[in-house]
């Protein structure tokens, strides 16, 4: 399939223009074939360089990707920053882009989550907007930034989650919040914990309607467990939810992505890693809750609706049936993780609230619409505030973290039923 793009590629230190892009408002042509036309451009790409000392190539990478919408329209994109190694673990910051333009330009790369002593290692960026009115005006529009932390490059525990709050989209961040006696319970100091990664909810509708929702993982022995966190009081306090935990050879359940059904469900979709990783296109696993995020309903399953490796998707509310239908979108690769490579992004549509997911006239489609043919794995996705769908996400012409791209396209490019 060949896949029409703008394309355009944008240094870490440098605000790029692109004029020839002017966004209006969304095609409203119905009963239509996917246009197949992407607008694509690279946030931030492998930095490599030469040890001064012994000459040996190093490798800055960009990973796990992160993207908001704030209550203003201004659009934040996080990654982790894997100084000198593209290694699970090192020196890594957290750093951000802005756009004031919904995603055509983006300002300079900046560390908002610097690595330190004692925290040398910060990742697993996981956002959520509070998009409330509130009284006082002052106090809207606040985003919360979620994080990870490991102590040493060669020291992994203990893992601190933390929380940033920034009330002026995303320019200045509070200081950090640490909520390791929060919601690691009963994680200990030795054991594995992870925010996200990706981006939380807030509940737009009954139970709990308003509420913030951030999905976590954590593993004790040989059980692992996926996690919803909420507030209710817009982020001034945070409460442990729902949580599944199974044995890891059974589900190993990690990196959840969650999306708010139109009856006032979360459907959590989480990576499962007790399948064959190389070779499984089934690594999905789905689970509901039905009370808010207090409880989740019934047990995880694996979830053989959707073709994708073990991997991070993401979930998006992209309508919500108030008009003829309702569309949840998933992103992830469809191929097997060869080499620990997958090829190709895709994005499937789901018109029955993730029981299956389906092209635009219907049938059947269990990997979705190819939105990029090179190389990927980690991605999250944000609805734009002029409608248009975008994705971040992890890709390349040689290795799927070469780069950290971003993708927008009108919703007929994944056609229109």
């Amino acid at each position: 399939m060949r896949l029409s793009r703008t394309i355009r590629t944008i240094g870490a230190g440098a605000t790029a223009v692109m004029a020839s892009v002017v966004l209006t408002a969304s095609p409203a042509v119905a009963d239509q074939a996917p246009t197949y036309t992407f607008h694509t451009q690279s946030l931030w790409k492998q930095i490599v360089t030469q040890d001064p000392n012994t000459g040996e190539r190093q490798e800055t990478c960009f990973r796990l990707p992160a993207v908001v919408k704030t209550k203003r329209n201004v659009l934040l994109a996080f990654a982790e920053r894997r100084n000198k190694s593209c290694a699970d673990h090192g020196v890594f910051d957290v750093v951000m882009r802005r756009s004031l333009n919904n995603g055509v330009d983006w300002e300079t790369s900046r560390p908002v989550v610097p690595s330190k002593p004692g925290e040398v290692l910060q990742g697993n960026a996981t956002v959520v907007a509070d998009l409330a009115d509130l009284p006082d005006d002052s106090q809207e529009g606040k985003v919360f930034l979620f994080t990870t932390s490991e102590p040493a490059a060669d020291r992994t525990t203990p893992r601190k989650p933390a929380v940033r709050v920034s009330a002026d989209d995303g320019k200045t961040w509070s200081a950090p919040t640490d909520l390791s006696n929060v919601i690691k319970a009963p994680a200990g100091a030795a054991d594995w914990f992870a925010t996200g990664p990706g981006h939380g909810i807030q509940k737009a509708r009954e139970p709990h309607k308003g509420r913030l929702v951030v999905p976590v993982y954590f593993a004790v022995g040989d059980r692992q467990s996926v996690r919803l966190i909420y507030s209710d009081d817009h982020g001034g306090n945070w409460r442990i939810g729902a949580t599944a935990t199974y044995s890891k050879s059974v589900l190993k359940l990690s990196e959840p992505t969650l999306v708010e059904q139109t009856d006032g469900g979360i459907l959590v979709i989480a990576r499962n890693g007790a399948l064959d990783e190389p070779t499984s296109v089934q690594g999905m696993a789905r689970g509901v809750s039905r009370d808010g995020g207090d409880t989740f309903h019934g047990d995880f399953r694996v979830d053989t609706s959707i073709t994708a490796p073990p991997t991070h998707p993401s979930t998006l509310r992209q309508r919500w049936g108030t008009s003829s239908y309702s569309r949840i979108l998933l992103s992830a690769p469809a191929t097997p993780k060869t080499n620990n490579n997958p090829r190709g992004m895709n994005v499937r549509s789901s018109f029955d609230e993730g029981t299956t997911w389906r092209d635009y006239n219907g049938t059947l489609n269990p990997k979705g619409v190819r939105i990029d043919d090179d190389f990927a794995a980690y991605s999250d996705m944000v609805l734009i505030g002029n409608g248009a769908i975008g994705v971040l996400y992890e890709a390349g012409e040689n290795r799927f973290r070469d780069e950290i791209r971003w993708n927008w396209f009108w919703e007929s490019a994944l056609g229109l039923p």
